[in-house]
């Protein structure tokens, strides 16, 4: 536009436009005069729509620079999903992201956006689509696999489920074992299974393959790291070489020395995925040499809270309060003791006593029984 867009009879249409947006006018607003038929008197402004500016500025879309986390936005109408499919190029944590219906959304009032920055968090991509209209949920993940677990009804129908480890399942070839917590052996433990897939979509995996779970479910955690410590640094070396980028339960799992170890013989292990107990890493590792050591960071967090640490996991727990209610029952037969031997010297009403036998303390058994003692007293 250009400066002369701003006709009015005052010889100073700059200093009017800066007067009005003052007053609260936005500036894409322009300004015309009111002819006379509208009797509010001759060059008074009349406010009037000019050419909108975007509803925000688009940025160039480099595949490059793209986040490597992804959201879910769902809203309460149609008419809001279809404003934020206009979102794609807007800016959003320094990054371009992409807007695009979310194909399993049966009244289509979901969408995914793509290119997030790794750690955003959900309130920041809510405030991002407010605009667009009421917004019924807003969730972030990561692109990291995640795990699961998964409960058939006979040991024979998760046998069969077992035979399915090495499946592609949107790109991601999952793994299976047995849960080791599952006495009858009914319940799974899957592994690299894609992060944006839901519980629903897991079970729907088993049915389409003719096995129909009674229970399933989707972690969110993806990975998790471990030390691995082994007997002499020529096994540690060995390992570092031969185990990195190795598939551990369906993932790709990275090894490299750890630089803090003085004698070379600590290992860092990273991206394995959730679930996997120490004994499989320990396992995977023997091949290299004397494995000495090995601790997953889940492991590492429940130090000392009960799960596995020493004199504080279950056993222990269960131990100590054994010995607390034994002393606390010997304290009281020792008050009782104390008690009985005391009335047995003052005496009952009549200023007599039966015998110790009578009175139900026997220095026998070193016991008190309330039920056979009062018969002699008084």
């Amino acid at each position: 536009l250009k400066p002369c867009w701003l006709k009015t009879r005052w010889p100073k249409p700059s200093l009017l436009k800066i007067l009005f947006e003052m007053m609260g006018f936005a500036p894409q607003m322009g300004f015309a005069p009111l002819g006379k038929a509208q009797g509010k008197g001759k060059g008074m402004p009349q406010v009037r729509p000019a050419m909108p500016e975007p509803a925000f500025k688009r940025a160039r879309v480099d595949p490059a620079a793209a986040g490597s986390a992804f959201g879910e936005v769902r809203f309460v109408d149609v008419a809001s999903t279809q404003r934020a499919l206009k979102k794609t190029g807007s800016v959003l944590g320094g990054y371009a992201i992409s807007v695009e219906p979310d194909a399993r959304s049966k009244d289509g009032t979901k969408v995914i956006v793509s290119g997030l920055p790794e750690g955003m968090n959900w309130h920041k991509l809510k405030d991002h689509f407010d605009k667009c209209g009421l917004v019924k949920y807003a969730d972030v993940k990561s692109t990291t696999p995640v795990s699961g677990v998964v409960r058939f009804a006979s040991p024979q129908l998760a046998q069969a489920a077992m035979a399915l480890s090495g499946t592609v399942l949107e790109g991601h070839e999952i793994a299976f074992k047995v849960h080791p917590g599952s006495k009858d052996q009914t319940k799974l433990q899957v592994f690299n299974i894609p992060s944006h897939m839901e519980w629903q979509e897991l079970k729907d995996f088993f049915v389409k393959n003719g096995l129909t779970p009674i229970f399933c479910d989707v972690t969110s955690s993806g990975s998790m790291s471990a030390e691995v410590r082994f007997g002499d640094a020529q096994g540690a070396q060995t390992a570092a070489q031969a185990m990195n980028g190795s598939i551990l339960g369906g993932a790709e799992i990275q090894v490299v020395l750890d630089p803090t170890s003085k004698d070379g013989c600590k290992l860092a292990v990273s991206n394995i995925p959730a679930g996997l107990e120490w004994q499989e890493l320990k396992d995977h590792f023997g091949h290299c040499g004397t494995v000495a050591f090995v601790q997953t960071s889940a492991e590492a967090k429940g130090k000392g809270k009960g799960k596995g640490a020493k004199g504080k996991g279950k056993g222990g727990d269960a131990a100590t309060l054994q010995a607390m209610q034994t002393q606390m029952s010997q304290m009281m037969q020792m008050m009782q003791m104390m008690q009985t031997m005391q009335t047995m010297q003052k005496g009952g009403k009549g200023g007599g006593f039966g015998s110790a036998a009578a009175s139900g303390f026997s220095p026998v058994v070193n016991a008190f029984s309330p039920m056979a003692g009062g018969a002699g007293f008084g």
